[in-house]
């Protein structure tokens, strides 16, 4: 008997916080909204997973195993049953050990209260399971609104979100996944349940306040749609998209498609998606539990690290102000990588999370996987509806494929991984599916 249970909890930081994502220091002055946990448990003979999406931009691989075992001792939930997300907007902290512009919650007595809260939410989803039916749909949204930002140009280089006026551009990389996906709950004796899932950056809002970005406006304008529905949202693979066309002219593009109105707009267009598949969806299989998660080791990406001296010396005037140009992220990236790698083990943690229940398979990344990898794992068990989630486990930055890191780019630049990281993460996914069919 498939049973499933929801909650959700305000885990809204104070006024002071850290804002993570960029390459400089934002400090929270406002909420422009709260921020939330949301789970959902599910059950089937006794057998349980639970789902976690969380609205803060990561929660790094040590923090987060942490979270899992507080809720494993207070739920009797595995460890490796349970999938901790983050929605992994640019408005928010990020749970690390580093204290610098990149990161981090500094507060240690909220981090303390939010863990809690974190595994409050996965106690309070169990306690609210319900007997359920589970059906899926997925729909096209009803205009483009996810771009691969990476770019073929006429110099034969691959840049990301690129300056149109330095660099002429002739495609794009790859092609966005503009997929809504959905997972229903159907329960009698409470509200519905809905896994909303759709891939590209939440990176629309920025400022100086907290806010979940189109992700959680799709969730607000979902559940005002469709009464009496409580739903979960998962960050599909982004790692290579957002909502820019750097085909558009410059003026278009910031114009149009920047800031808290945007995500409002984006937000409305998923949840239209969602709205329209909501009454299409179609029972798939209920019974069977799985779930593994495994930590790969990738070699890390040790290019140039003799030049750190000198990357070192670069970075700390740009951080002082005494560069004479603005640098471009992907300059920023390729310093910060090498300057990492003073401290960087030899090998670097992958995490990869398989799950499945029935018809329906979950993947979760311990990154930002590139668009590519959402359409390889939907390949490897073409029978299953496969929702993805980065930023899951863990949080340690780009996993791009094998081609893009030939391509060059910011991600590519930035990660500390090495060519290998595709074929190793597709071939544990494959293996766990295959354990389990």
């Amino acid at each position: 008997m498939l049973k499933a249970g929801f909650a959700r909890v305000d885990v809204t930081p104070p006024l002071g916080s850290d804002l993570s994502g960029y390459f400089y220091r934002r400090l929270a002055t406002g909420t422009k909204d709260p921020l939330y946990v949301n789970a959902v448990a599910i059950e089937n003979d006794e057998e349980k997973i639970i789902l976690i999406a969380i609205d803060y931009i990561g929660i790094k691989l040590n923090y987060n195993m942490k979270i899992r075992k507080m809720i494993e001792e207070r739920t009797g939930v595995p460890v490796d049953h349970v999938l901790l997300a983050a929605l992994h907007q640019h408005t928010a902290p990020c749970i690390g050990d580093e204290v610098d512009k990149f990161t981090a919650l500094r507060d240690p007595i909220f981090q303390d209260v939010l863990f809690r809260k974190i595994a409050d939410a996965a106690v309070m989803a169990v306690a609210d399971l319900q007997e359920a039916v589970m059906s899926t749909a997925e729909r096209e949204v009803e205009e483009p609104i996810a771009f691969v930002r990476r770019y073929f140009t006429a110099d034969g280089s691959v840049q990301t979100n690129p300056d149109t006026k330095k660099y002429t551009l002739t495609k794009r990389c790859a092609e966005a996944d503009n997929t809504m996906r959905l997972i229903r709950f159907t329960r009698e004796k409470a509200n519905d349940i809905a896994i909303l899932n759709f891939s590209t950056h939440p990176d629309v809002v920025t400022g100086m306040e907290f806010s979940a970005d189109w992700p959680g406006f799709t969730r607000k304008y979902f559940e005002e749609d469709v009464p009496g529905v409580s739903s979960l949202f998962f960050t599909g693979c982004q790692g290579d998209s957002n909502h820019f066309d750097f085909f558009k002219p410059k003026e278009e593009r910031l114009k149009n498609n920047c800031g808290y109105d945007h995500a409002k707009y984006m937000g409305r267009i998923v949840a239209n998606a969602a709205k329209a598949a909501w009454g299409e969806t179609k029972e798939c299989a209920q019974q069977g539990i799985f779930a593994e998660n495994t930590v790969l080791y990738n070699k890390t990406n040790v290019e140039d690290v003799d030049q750190y001296d000198h990357y070192k010396a670069w970075y700390d005037d740009y951080e002082a102000g005494r560069l004479d140009y603005n640098p471009h992220i992907t300059e920023l990236a390729y310093a910060s990588r090498i300057i990492r790698l003073r401290t960087a083990p030899i090998f670097h943690p992958v995490p990869l999370t398989v799950m499945g229940i029935g018809g329906v398979a979950f993947v979760g990344f311990g990154g930002e996987a590139f668009t590519a990898y959402g359409a390889a794992m939907r390949a490897l068990v073409p029978e299953k509806f496969v929702v993805c989630a980065v930023c899951a486990n863990g949080y340690e930055g780009y996993f791009p494929t094998e081609e893009a890191f030939g391509q060059g780019g910011y991600e590519a630049k930035s990660s500390l991984f090495t060519p290998t990281l595709e074929k190793e993460i597709v071939a544990a996914a494959d293996e766990i599916f295959k354990k389990h069919r």
